[in-house]
């Protein structure tokens, strides 16, 4: 992993380059423009004493108390950054109530107030003329008449800088060089501050990004590193424009994977500009591929920057598989742009026993980054013969030529990405009202599941923590030799899994409506994470054994149910929920996941009628949610609200986001459907139905975010739903999804006679939330039969609400919500 900004800071004893001339040119090449950049030096000629200045970048304040100030050296008259020894502050007050409870959970408190001691500045806004001016301003606010301070000379104070900016420069000069090219440029300030408590960590504010001022540091846990976002927001003013830059049109990729499995690959990329002005663009590809050529679209060789340092920021956004392309000439908006790209390398591995999978299932050939990017896409591979090969797309042709297949799959409709896989597979084909279902098996198991089939005294062992995750890495580094024995066929199960994926996808439509793909390709995958593509689902090996094999394998229950009961569907859903409908942004990503897995479960109670499948599933949920956290006093619920997304995922808690958005994602699709069923209609989730058909409809082939499914909830909400008058779901989305906690509840009450019928007056307590919380609480009285009868629902408000109700059974017990409608836990 590239390493983030702050493990770079005040570090490194290097001896630093001078700082080259300046120069004035205005047609640099962008590599050459590039390593001017990077050779920037502290300007060792003109140090500055600083004395109570300061820059405010919307919500966020630095003060210089006292201290040394001195520019990087000017390119092209330019002045790109700065560094400062002495006495600061920074004092940041995000406006968002998410943003103040995610900075809590790093520092304890609802903003950032910290000293510090060092700061670097690097920036392409008027931050240089804004210091210069103060400092100008600074030196005339002396003794009468006395002119403004002149900088002086300081050599040593220059020197012992120049090694951190010799390290950090790289990090911040593609940035640079996108607004020094562009004509239109979008303003970037960064600031490493060397806080006094905390170390070192950054302040980013940049237009180009979507949410414009960003805090955070790096951080080692449990030997891995981790960018801590402490907080992301928009600007109170922003740019009022795209983040990106580009759109994808359509791509055209041919990929040959040779018998050493080495993949060789040709993309022709159609893009549309967003922005005028623009000559860098940003693209993803795997990391392990190198970019052998770029060309544009008359042919000529473009700059390109690939694998070179990247910011803490782009890590955190977009991981290391990124480069940028140079364009000769600045973009129109809506103008179609058209490159060509070359590229090779291994992304495919061996898990051993001719068992093979994709590692970069994403970024396999160059595309435009973000959820929301659809795209016509054309495909066509070369592999060889004896491997099957499956891809996104309807496959419109395949033949073999020697010892090669050659095949070509074309998208039905835009989608935001494609993937493929290969394998020594046996298949199996089903129809599901006219959709193909093909499941396709390896004929051995990989390593590292064989090696679960060795004799051993080992306890039960769980596969992955909750069950299994949506995406991860397969690990089978280390493994040992195959015990001679006889193992499961994975093979074995493929008709029973084909039948059960035909039902999922027949059963499913009812809530989701019509298959959005012709075709539906199930592969298998080494370890213990699955994912969906459109057309296309990687399920892991484990999915693909017996529950009796999986014993065998010491697979804990709660993990065998995972696997063999809620994988397949999870991804059968997320062909709607996350494929034909993607979400806007990372803080909207729970909504698929909660959709994709509540859908499952509502299959699996469907298939199962007289099982109740989905009340145990709830159960195991909220208990997942109220585990305390390993070394942590608190519970996995505080590690952070949905709306955080992969935020959650932190040092304080690595696996944050699997223990937060499955569970609590699933239990709010829950509650909504609850408020919405109606009770003794023909079709009690009419409406439930109606609003994820709507939504499908509304979002095809585009985003959704969570402010689109609160109004589209609000259409369609019951009087009973708005619990704050109006007619608004605000304090839902509030509670469940920008914010955490989960009440407790328990109750006190007196039954007296009253005629015929018995009054029953009490108090529902309520504790574990803010006093502002408010619920709908069904209670149910039980008598001497033990039939739960309802009493009527309880408003909360506070930590003590009083009822009364009139029953004609005489309570012996109050029950507390018996039919699972809202998220709480005894107190």
């Amino acid at each position: 992993m590239v390493c983030a900004v702050a493990g770079l800071a005040w570090t490194g004893r290097a001896v630093a380059e001078r700082a080259p001339a300046a120069r004035q040119r205005a047609d640099w090449p962008a590599r050459e423009l590039y390593q001017a950049l990077n050779s920037l030096r502290v300007d060792g000629t003109r140090v500055f004493s600083v004395r109570d200045i300061s820059l405010r970048r919307d919500a966020v304040r630095i003060s210089l108390a006292d201290g040394k100030l001195a520019f990087l050296a000017p390119l092209d008259g330019h002045v790109y950054g700065a560094v400062f020894t002495g006495r600061g502050r920074i004092l940041a007050v995000p406006r968002d109530a998410v943003e103040k409870l995610s900075i809590s959970r790093f520092l304890d408190r609802p903003l950032v107030d910290e000293p510090f001691s060092k700061a670097y500045f690097r920036f392409t806004d008027d931050s240089a003329a804004e210091l210069e001016r103060q400092l100008g301003q600074a030196g005339q606010a002396g003794q009468a008449g006395q002119a403004a301070r002149a900088p002086e000379p300081d050599s040593d104070f220059a020197e012992s800088w120049n090694p951190t900016v010799s390290n950090l420069n790289p990090v911040h000069s593609l940035r640079t060089l996108s607004d020094r090219l562009a004509t239109s440029p979008l303003p970037y300030f960064y600031a490493m501050i060397l806080g006094v408590h905390t170390g070192p960590f950054d302040l980013v504010v940049d237009d180009r990004r979507s949410e414009q001022v960003m805090l955070g540091r790096s951080q080692t846990s449990g030997g891995t590193r981790h960018y801590d976002l402490w907080a992301s927001f928009a600007r109170a003013e922003g740019p009022g424009q795209a983040a990106e830059n580009v759109a994808a049109v359509s791509y055209r990729v041919e990929t040959s994977i040779a018998a050493n499995l080495s993949l060789q690959g040709h993309t022709e990329l159609t893009l549309k500009a967003l922005r005028d002005g623009e000559r860098v663009i940003s693209l993803e590809l795997s990391r392990s591929l190198t970019l052998e050529s770029l060309t544009g679209s008359d042919g000529q060789p473009l700059p390109y920057f690939q694998n070179e340092d990247l910011s803490s920021k782009q890590v955190v956004e977009r991981g290391n598989d990124t480069f940028l392309v140079v364009l000769p000439a600045g973009t129109r908006v809506g103008q179609e742009l058209r490159l060509a790209a070359t590229y090779g390398g291994s992304v495919i591995s061996d898990a051993g026993n001719g068992v093979y999978y994709v590692g970069a299932r994403g970024d396999w050939y160059p595309h435009v980054a973000g959820p929301g990017n659809f795209a016509q896409l054309d495909l066509s591979f070369k592999w060889p013969r004896k491997l099957t090969l499956v891809a996104t797309g309807k496959k419109t042709e395949e033949k073999e030529d020697g010892e090669w297949r050659t095949g070509r799959w074309q998208s039905e409709v835009p989608v935001a990405l494609a993937g493929f896989n290969l394998g020594e597979y046996a298949s199996e084909q089903v129809e599901a009202g006219g959709v193909r279902i093909a499941v396709h098996a390896n004929r051995q198991l990989e390593r590292a599941i064989l090696e679960r089939f060795a004799p051993t005294d080992a306890d039960t062992v769980s596969i992955a923590g909750m069950g299994w995750s949506h995406s991860g890495a397969a690990n089978t580094a280390g493994a040992a030799p195959v015990p001679a024995m006889t193992p499961p066929n994975p093979a074995g199960v493929l008709k029973m899994l084909a039948r059960n994926v035909a039902d999922s996808v027949h059963k499913m439509e009812r809530w989701n409506g019509p298959f959005p793909y012709h075709q539906l390709e199930i592969s298998p995958i080494p370890g213990s994470f699955a994912q969906g593509w459109p057309g296309l689902l990687y399920l892991s090996t484990m999915a693909f054994l017996r529950p009796e094999d999986e014993r065998r394998a010491g697979v804990a229950q709660r993990d065998q149910d995972s696997f063999q009961e809620l994988m397949p569907y999870h991804e059968v859903a997320h062909q709607w929920w996350g494929n034909v409908v993607t979400w806007s942004s990372y803080r909207d990503e729970w909504i698929e996941e909660a959709l994709a897995n509540y859908c499952a479960l509502l299959y699996l109670e469907e298939r199962k009628p007289g099982e109740h499948v989905l009340s145990p599933w709830l159960e195991n949920y909220r208990n997942d949610l109220l585990v305390k956290i390993p070394e942590h006093e608190r519970i996995y619920d505080d590690a952070g609200p949905l709306a955080l997304g992969q935020r959650l995922d932190s040092s304080l808690i690595p696996d944050g986001f699997a223990h937060v958005i499955y569970p609590k994602g699933t239990w709010v699709m829950h509650m909504l459907r609850m408020m919405l069923r109606a009770p003794g209609a023909k079709d009690p989730d009419a409406r439930f139905s109606g609003l994820l058909r709507s939504l499908i409809e509304q979002h095809r082939e585009s985003s959704l975010s969570t402010a689109e499914l609160q109004r589209a909830i609000e259409r369609v909400m019951t009087p009973e739903m708005a619990l704050e008058g109006g007619h608004s779901m605000e304090w839902f989305f509030d509670q469940w999804v920008r914010g955490t906690g989960i009440p407790r509840y328990a109750v006190q009450f007196t039954v007296k006679p009253q005629g015929d019928s018995f009054l029953v007056r009490g108090t529902l307590q309520q504790s574990a939330v803010a006093e502002s919380f408010v619920a709908r609480v069904p209670l149910y009285a039980t008598g001497a039969s033990g039939k739960p009868v309802f009493l009527g629902a309880v408003v909360t408000g506070g930590e003590s609400t009083p009822f009364h109700f009139t029953t004609r059974v005489k309570p012996k017990h109050i029950v507390i919500d018996p039919n699972q409608t809202v998220l709480w836990s005894e107190k």
